[in-house]
């Protein structure tokens, strides 16, 4: 781990080295540029090496130095130590991301709530999930006893917890039979979700504005297409230039932060889909 900055103003900051980001995970403490403006908060997902190293070409990230976990989190007051399934408001057909800590590697795989086992005397229910699902990968491989990671999106927050593998069946179906969760840790959220991403777009801005680059405040006819749960969706919107990166000398292109002005309900809920596919 690098050494801690010795500011004389401001947070004592821990430069980061490229190999102390987690990939394809919720952060665990927010990533700030060396004056300590913020560039990802806790529980954003840095999705693949391409976006860690854009990160680390255009920036200098830091850590606080002080900031080891999450921090405080919204929600009931209910301390993680004691949340349960019904305070994540985990429910049947609930979306969730799995990632495997043993054969089956670290890629994150999508899934679905199907049930929960009858409580227990002390409350516990085990989880069964359809069979996790990669597009473009066969099915995760999943052992007996294996722990298992899960991030789980709902009304109530994000929420990224362990279970133990208790078994997997093929019949009627493939599905997984999960044990009743522990380790529940609520990440703080955003008002407006961000993700960082790879997608082809076409953008224009809205007018007559003829200009290469957007400005902050600048509103931008968006277009793009993506895939969620084997569904094709094709976006066509308008998106708020709410941060502009610094300009690319060799290329004079710039990163941009977007904000969606409008979208369908069911825009929303595919894009919710793919952001828990590649959470």
């Amino acid at each position: 781990m690098s050494q801690a900055n010795a500011a004389s103003e401001g947070p004592a900051l821990v430069r980061l080295d490229p190999a102390d980001v987690p990939l394809s995970m919720p952060l665990d403490w927010p990533i700030v540029a060396a004056d300590g403006a913020l560039l990802f908060d806790t529980g954003t997902v840095i999705p693949d090496e391409a976006a860690r190293q854009f990160l680390f070409q255009q920036f200098e990230p830091h850590r606080p130095a002080d900031h080891a976990g999450g921090g405080p989190t919204p929600g009931d007051g209910t301390r993680d130590d004691l949340l349960t399934l019904e305070h994540m408001g985990l429910n049947i057909g609930a979306r969730v991301g799995m990632r495997g800590t043993g054969t089956s590697g670290s890629s994150m795989y999508a899934s679905r709530v199907i049930g929960f086992s009858h409580a227990r005397r002390n409350g516990e229910r085990s989880l069964f999930l359809t069979q996790p699902q990669m597009q473009g990968h066969g099915p995760i491989d999943l052992s007996r006893g294996e722990q298992v990671e899960l991030v789980a999106l709902t009304g109530k927050g994000v929420f990224r917890f362990m279970c133990t593998v208790d078994a997997t069946s093929r019949e009627p179906f493939s599905y997984v039979v999960l044990s009743a969760p522990g380790a529940i840790r609520r990440l703080r959220t955003r008002k407006f979700a961000r993700m960082p991403t790879r997608l082809a777009a076409r953008f224009s801005p809205e007018g007559d504005g003829a200009e290469q680059l957007a400005r902050v405040g600048d509103r931008l006819q968006l277009s793009f297409h993506f895939n969620t749960d084997g569904t094709d969706v094709q976006v066509d919107t308008i998106a708020i230039v709410r941060h502009v990166g610094e300009i690319e000398a060799a290329t004079g292109t710039a990163a941009y932060g977007l904000e969606f002005e409008a979208l369908e309900p069911s825009q929303r809920i595919a894009l919710k889909s793919f952001m828990a596919e590649h959470s």
